[in-house]
């Protein structure tokens, strides 16, 4: 499983975006993989597209890819505070990163704080091909 971070989902659905064909290329690459975000992650995905219209059709997308969007629980609270203490990641990033940490999964972000903050907890970090 890869759990993304929004700004690869934001970089895939615009493909005016800067980083579009990176997006495409590794999702591509890991096409076999199962992919998830937490619920937050699809909000800060949402901004853009609610804002512009087009929110039905950015969760029309979401929903096709087959991404499992994971609910945040009041449980999850002491672990992201201590996430994101330890590590000074944004909430954000702290959610994205307790995902993959809790599902024993990959990230894949374009962010390379939260890459950082990953591999120093042992999350793998997809690779990107510049």
């Amino acid at each position: 499983m890869i759990v993304l971070d929004a700004n690869v989902l934001i970089a895939l659905f615009d493909p005016a975006d800067a980083s579009h064909t990176k997006a495409e290329a590794v999702l591509l690459a890991h096409a076999d993989e199962h992919l998830a975000m937490p619920a937050l992650t699809f909000a800060e995905f949402l901004i853009r597209p609610t804002a512009t219209g087009v929110a039905a059709r950015a969760e029309l997308f979401v929903a096709n890819m087959g991404i499992i969007v994971s609910p945040l629980l009041a449980d999850d609270s002491r672990h992201l505070a201590g996430i994101r203490t330890a590590s000074g990641l944004k909430m954000p990033d702290a959610v994205v990163l307790w995902l993959a940490l809790g599902a024993s999964a990959k990230l894949l972000t374009f962010d390379d704080h939260l890459a950082t903050a990953a591999r120093a907890v042992g999350v793998e970090v997809v690779p990107i091909d510049e």
